[in-house]
């Protein structure tokens, strides 16, 4: 393509704009365009990782000065500006995201979270030359439901979500500029496999972004002493052993010797995750392998996992893995 082209037009609708392949596992390159020009070029990819989770990733240069508009739906949105600097307005009201110039800028970079409560408008600002890398995740209405039980815990996330238009930075830990880089420089291929690597990517970077906005920010793991990270490997490996199924928090805080409460603040540090989110993940990643290589039935595999509903079952196991246990025990 011809980089000297230009738009005469100083807005565009996101949905005139040609971009053939974005939506495909390895993104695309080059091709997000208008009547054969060039707006941006770089890599990009948009993906639906789930029903009402999505993941936008741009590795771009602008190559024309336009503003392109377009309509987000209500739920909420999280923008991790990794290099370069984007100008973006949502409802009228405008963001500058990123920093430009300063060395240590890594360290003070900031996320942007959004609520939305009913459909509104987006407007971006290209500057022809300026380069950008940024990951947003779109966590819609039906995603917030669907996780309504996990987010009801905290009162203040509940008052920012229910505000149309209420923004909030935070700090983006090394681990999540880690974790969005990952999402950006990955390649994914058809394999369910790496479908799963994505959306674990995503669900890591949404629960440390809810937690920040929640008031309780994840502690650095590095800021633990050997001491109890060797006692967190241990109890994990009683976890994995399954001694611990079906016991209490207390009980599981007595095991290990910390309250309940500085369990699971250790705990989540250590794995990203609850005492009891990482059980649930552990049995249902269980009851996979089983229909896989055992052909078991569905509700011996739901029986397996510790449920007692096998259709509760399976809608655990639809949003852990994309899929239904029944599609994947007749593939076995």
């Amino acid at each position: 393509m011809n980089r000297e082209l230009t738009i005469s037009r100083r807005t565009v609708e996101c949905a005139e704009l040609s971009r053939p392949g974005l939506d495909t596992p390895a993104g695309a390159e080059g091709v997000v365009g208008l009547g054969g020009v060039p707006v941006v070029t770089g890599r990009v990819r948009e993906l639906r990782v789930r029903p009402g989770l999505a993941v936008y990733t741009a590795d771009v240069r602008d190559e024309q000065n336009l503003e392109v508009r377009g309509t987000l739906q209500p739920g909420l949105l999280l923008v991790l500006p990794l290099a370069g600097q984007a100008d973006v307005s949502y409802g009228g009201c405008c963001f500058q995201l990123g920093h430009q110039g300063s060395v240590d800028a890594r360290s003070r970079r900031e996320g942007l979270a959004l609520a939305l409560t009913r459909p509104e408008g987006f407007a971006r600002r290209l500057r022809r030359g300026a380069c950008r890398r940024v990951v947003s995740l779109m966590l819609t209405s039906q995603w917030l439901a669907e996780n309504e039980e996990a987010l009801s815990a905290h009162p203040s996330l509940i008052r920012f979500r229910a505000t149309h238009l209420a923004a909030r930075y935070w700090r983006l830990t090394p681990r999540l500029l880690a974790l969005a880089t990952d999402l950006i420089e990955l390649h994914l291929g058809m394999a369910p496999l790496m479908r799963l690597y994505l959306e674990s990517r995503c669900l890591e970077i949404i629960a440390e972004g809810l937690g920040a906005l929640s008031g309780h920010e994840p502690m650095a793991a590095c800021a633990m002493r050997p001491r109890e990270r060797r006692r967190l490997a241990k109890f994990r490996e009683f976890l994995d052993s399954g001694e611990g199924d079906g016991l209490s928090l207390q009980a599981l805080a007595d095991r290990i010797g910390m309250s309940p409460s500085t369990l699971q603040r250790y705990f989540r540090a250590y794995t990203g995750m609850s005492v009891f989110a990482y059980q649930r993940r552990r049995l249902l990643d269980a009851a996979r392998i089983a229909l896989e290589r055992e052909g078991i039935s569905v509700n011996e595999a739901a029986h397996r996992a510790g449920y007692t509903s096998a259709a509760n079952f399976a809608t655990a196991f639809r949003r852990q893995f994309g899929i239904a246990p029944s599609q994947l025990r007749r593939r076995s």
